[in-house]
């Protein structure tokens, strides 16, 4: 993920007016899924693959940017006028998990996911950098993971590391979806039956157990592939705003 790296990518990271020049307030959105079914890892001569909670339903990309042009249009239809704005889910140069710890969405956990003392870290994030000033809502400055370190023991691969970094070239999620090349082969081994993202250092996460499985209903929790149904009846969780616009590199 070299992109990532490149100076127009930091720069647009680190400052959101790069991104929307009228941009006045960020609003950070998160939507839970549905937790993953708790099964034993298949047998090496089953033929069952895993795939990741997130991707067993209708693809977010698709649903969560209609959702937001609604809220974004409501909120004009409130105010009486249009003004600018950007809709961002996982696709653009923007801080996400930060952004949403700033907003009071929860911590950011040893895992490197965003963590709801209620909801868990099944969650979907999304933005819309606003060009309207909005109320700031307080951070959630407290870190709630403790002496715990369930995540780390339990990542097959060793990618978790214990300073709250992420070595992505070897964890499962990135070797299943982004990498472009071939699995390293002393990595394999490791991969057990995930064929596409991971769901272990969130399943072993004691914040999940504590969570309510439940999620929004175009993720459904009891297939594995996509499905076309889709509701339109969506719950938009633990929305909060933020106006901090400046983010540290």
């Amino acid at each position: 993920m070299d992109y990532l790296a490149t100076e127009r990518s930091r720069e647009r990271r680190a400052d959101a007016y790069r991104i929307l020049p009228e941009c006045r307030s960020i609003l950070a959105l998160g939507v839970r899924y549905p937790a993953p079914v708790l099964v034993a890892p298949a047998q090496e001569d089953s033929p069952t693959g895993r795939i990741a909670a997130y991707a067993r339903g209708t693809d977010y990309h698709l649903v969560l940017p209609e959702m937001m042009e609604a809220l974004v249009n409501a909120i004009q239809t409130h105010l009486g006028r249009p003004f600018p704005y950007l809709c961002y889910t996982d696709t653009g140069p923007v801080l996400e998990r930060d952004l949403a710890q700033r907003a009071g969405l929860g911590w950011i956990g040893k895992n490197t996911c965003l963590i709801h003392p209620r909801q868990g870290s099944y969650f979907l994030l999304a933005e819309i950098l606003l060009g309207i000033e909005l109320d700031l809502d307080a951070p959630f400055e407290a870190d709630r993971c403790g002496s715990c370190t369930r995540c780390i023991q339990a990542c097959p691969t060793g990618c978790i590391l214990p300073d709250r970094t992420l070595d992505a070239g070897r964890c499962i999620s990135y070797l299943s979806i982004e990498m472009k090349s071939s699995i390293p082969e002393e990595l394999r081994p490791y991969m057990e039956n995930w064929v596409f993202g991971c769901d272990i250092c969130q399943m072993v996460c004691p914040w999940n157990h504590f969570a309510t499985p439940e999620g929004e209903p175009f993720i459904h929790k009891e297939i594995w592939m996509a499905t076309p149904t889709c509701s339109k009846n969506w719950r938009w969780m633990c929305m909060r705003l933020t106006k901090n616009i400046k983010i540290a590199p």
